[in-house]
């Protein structure tokens, strides 16, 4: 004896089989689990991202600096002495770079480059920290000494922010 299921025990949605029925979209449930997983990756990448900005603009200062100690032996070649402002090696007078190492208004600056004047004479260059890189407490001032000596205040040793 065959089993037959009885006429009308079928599941229907709509008056379609169950089976034939697809989802569609995603439930309350679902989505708030995405949301969750979502914040929690973002939480965690988030430090590593402004860690690397940090670094970045730290790499940037360098830069300025060793531009600034060329721009100064270039002025020596041609002029027997060191420049004892920047305005000297055809800059302004307060030069202002930010996280890409351009030049810019103290507003939107990460560093302000200066001259190192000992006795009014050229010993160095610094790159002194401003606004938001100013809260880098492992690398804060960089220092160039005319000789070739670097330096940096805070936590780290010029080795590790050089």
């Amino acid at each position: 004896m065959s089993r037959r299921p009885l006429v009308g025990t079928e599941k229907k949605f709509h008056g379609c089989p169950a089976i034939a029925r697809f989802r569609s979209g995603f439930t309350l449930i679902e989505m708030l689990v995405a949301l969750v997983i979502m914040g929690i990756l973002f939480f965690v990448a988030l430090p590593g991202y402004e860690y690397a900005v940090v670094k970045s603009t730290r790499a940037s200062a360098r830069g300025a600096l060793l531009d600034l100690v060329s721009r100064q032996e270039q002025y020596f070649v041609n002029h027997k002495r060191y420049a004892t402002t920047l305005v000297q090696l055809g800059l302004s007078q307060n030069l202002y770079v930010d996280g890409q190492g351009d030049a810019v208004d103290r507003g939107s600056a990460a560093y302000q480059i200066r001259l190192e004047l000992e006795d009014g004479s050229y010993s160095g260059v610094q790159a002194v920290p401003l606004h938001g890189q100013s809260a880098d407490a492992a690398c804060l001032t960089f220092s160039l000494s005319r000789i070739g000596v670097r330096a940096v205040t805070g936590a780290q040793s010029p080795g590790n922010c050089w």
